[in-house]
């Protein structure tokens, strides 16, 4: 369903990704807005590892609604406070997504969130049939 380029005439991927994603379509587009390490009650865990892990929770929880799965998703963007995170994150990514999956990805490291306390922000674009 999805063909990867990643061109020769520039420096190859630095991590768990892809530089593009091509899909054929027809097929459902889905949006995944950038979503957080909180919890349903609205608790806040501490340390990158337990909100990155909520975070792809999260994610596989929209998802899920619309009948996609983490297979689905071709692009995320990583919104991170410290690139001391990284590390965590490409683990995350690789339980979440497979050791396989390489859809296209952004990581920024960012002055802050939206609120005191988040470390860490995923949105995500899937396609599925």
């Amino acid at each position: 369903m999805h063909t990867f380029h990643n061109p020769k005439q520039i420096a190859g991927p630095f991590g768990h990704y892809e530089h593009g994603v091509e899909t054929a379509l027809p097929g459902r587009l889905m949006h995944v807005s950038g979503q957080i390490g909180v919890a349903p009650d609205g608790d806040v865990p501490e340390g990158i590892a337990a909100q990155t892990k909520l975070v792809w929770q999260n994610i596989c929880a929209v998802l899920a609604e619309a009948g996609m799965t983490a297979q689905d998703i071709v692009k995320t963007n990583t919104y991170i406070l410290d690139r001391d995170y990284v590390p965590v994150l490409t683990e995350m990514r690789k339980r979440f997504l497979g050791e396989d999956h390489r859809g296209a990805s952004t990581t920024l490291v960012v002055s802050s969130l939206v609120r005191p306390g988040w470390l860490v922000e995923i949105d995500a674009v899937a396609i599925a049939p």
